[in-house]
């Protein structure tokens, strides 16, 4: 077919044409990944588009073309089936059938892949696993000794004061309390000058270096718990 195209100053005359690009399956069977825009340029027809409307009544104008007066091609990609992946080591294969003979290939691929995540999320082998990992995580939870706004716990400190806010009112420290991982939020902060310095927090009203002591605190509030490979932490916020 033909189309109109505009360099600067000359309406221009190109013939335009399409091929399908295929793709093959592990399985053999080929799928339509794209189309192959091929533009061919002709000629100048006229700087006058009444002239060039009277020359070329039934073609039209492209504007893909404005600018252009050498032949080109290019491939409009084409949404390919969801179900089949596209690319790594499976490539060609159905989702469905790693998902059984490589799940863990699957958990990488639907964080790297926008299309695996579109299929595996709502596929019942996947909710299954997220199912059980809820459980294992209900579980950890469960046996854990974790602390409660209200609770006076004793944290064993592996660091002093960091991030602390632009005013100086609060910074955090971490630790550990029982098995659980904890970050504390603390209520002030003093900064600590000379060769090495470090921030001591404010804790029970007394900022104080509590790296590698045990201290006890108050709990005013459970920011978040989280469980993450196994171990399970806090954010907490104390007096």
């Amino acid at each position: 077919m033909n189309l109109i195209g505009f360099t600067t100053k000359y309406y221009t005359l190109w013939d335009y044409s399409e091929e399908k690009q295929y793709i093959m399956d592990a399985y053999g069977k080929y799928h339509v990944s794209g189309i192959k825009q091929i533009y061919h340029y002709i000629k100048n027809i006229s700087f006058d588009i009444d002239k060039v409307k009277a020359l070329y009544p039934n073609v039209s104008i492209d504007e893909e073309l404005r600018g252009k007066t050498n032949s080109w091609e290019k491939v409009k990609p084409l949404d390919l089936p969801t179900n089949i992946f596209w690319f790594g080591k499976y490539r060609g294969k159905l989702i469905e059938e790693i998902l059984v003979s490589d799940f863990k290939y699957c958990l990488w691929a639907i964080m790297n892949s926008n299309q695996v995540n579109e299929f595996v999320s709502t596929h019942p082998v996947y909710l299954e696993y997220l199912d059980e990992k809820q459980r294992e995580i209900d579980k950890i939870l469960e046996e854990s000794n974790l602390a409660k706004v209200g609770d006076t716990i004793t944290i064993n400190f592996d660091r002093n004061g960091y991030n602390a806010d632009e005013d100086y009112s609060s910074c955090w420290s971490s630790g550990i309390f029982g098995d659980v991982s904890v970050n504390i939020l603390c209520p002030g902060v003093k900064q600590v000058d000379g060769m090495y310095p470090y921030l001591m927090p404010v804790i029970n009203g007394k900022a104080q270096r509590v790296k590698g002591k045990s201290i006890n605190v108050t709990v005013t509030e459970v920011i978040n718990t989280k469980v993450y490979d196994g171990q399970v932490s806090q954010c907490l916020k104390i007096a």
